[in-house]
């Protein structure tokens, strides 16, 4: 994963990711602090990395923040439970205070996951493993603590966060809002259930925000990534013959499309949704 400076398009602005210390949300912080943006990022844990092998192997420093650090820009780090809404606004407005402003939004923190590997303890995993206990939930069958948490991380989680940053943007005349979906909010098959419910809520979610903040000079757009390789969910190349493209996505995949939709090439586009799967949905 490249991780230098590649030109200056976003030089002066200021990008947070959610969910950013490992996984997709570290591609999103690496890719826009390549293109020379400062890197803000909010996390439940800044070192989540370390719990996922295949990820820990990835880093080129002791953080993200500092690997964003070696790009030339600047970058801070802040732990917080983005469930609620005060330990949002006080990041945000932490960021604001020390980094001057906020461009752009990445609301990437989320999961279909009931508890996450690093809120077990003890778990050591390997290259390919994954400790997250995920939801088996249906449509007609849940329990509360399942359908209360994946709600919360996934949709209230960025629905907060683009609460926290709307009115930063709207005092500085513009900005860039990527909230983070799936192809399981696309694809309504009935399975990873109330993930599915979640990340079609943030769908909807994004076009209606949009309409609110295009007169502000705001972009608010959605990705809905499908099999995507990161140390949470472990290796599925065994589905790759499901997938048009014959390969499971990776992180960089994701961050090309972030990367759109963040500089001036998507300022003519708002509330839309871009799938990156490989074409499996269909």
């Amino acid at each position: 994963m490249a991780n230098s400076r590649a030109d200056g398009r976003l030089a002066g602005k200021v990008a947070l990711i959610t969910g950013g210390a490992r996984g997709l949300g570290r591609a999103y912080a690496l890719r826009l602090a390549g293109l020379g943006a400062d890197i803000a990022i909010v996390d439940r844990n800044l070192a989540a990395a370390d719990v996922y092998e295949f990820e820990k192997a990835q880093l080129t420093a002791s953080t993200v923040m500092q690997e964003c650090e070696a790009t030339g820009v600047r970058a801070m780090g802040f732990e917080a439970d983005l469930t609620d809404r005060t330990a949002t606004d006080s990041a945000v407005n932490a960021i604001v205070e020390r980094l001057g402003r906020v461009d752009i939004a990445v609301c990437n923190a989320g999961g279909g996951t009931v508890t996450f590997a690093d809120e077990r303890g003890d778990v050591k995993l390997g290259a390919n493993d994954s400790a997250d206990v995920v939801t088996t939930a249906t449509p007609s069958q849940f329990d509360d603590v399942t359908l209360a948490r994946v709600l919360d991380i996934n949709i209230k989680t960025c629905m907060l966060t683009c609460a926290a940053v709307a009115p930063v943007m709207k005092r500085q005349g513009s900005g860039k809002i990527v909230t983070v979906s799936s192809t399981a909010g696309v694809d309504a098959k009935g399975r990873y259930f109330p993930y599915g419910t979640a990340k079609a809520a943030i769908i909807h979610y994004t076009r209606t925000l949009a309409q609110e903040l295009g007169p502000h000079g705001i972009n608010v757009n959605c990705i809905a990534p499908g099999i995507i390789r990161t140390g949470r969910l472990g290796d599925r190349s065994h589905m790759a013959a499901e997938i048009p493209l014959r390969r499971e996505g990776t992180a960089d995949d994701c961050a090309g499309v972030v990367e759109f939709l963040t500089t001036e090439l998507s300022d003519y586009v708002t509330g839309r949704t871009i799938v990156i799967d490989g074409g499996w949905v269909r």
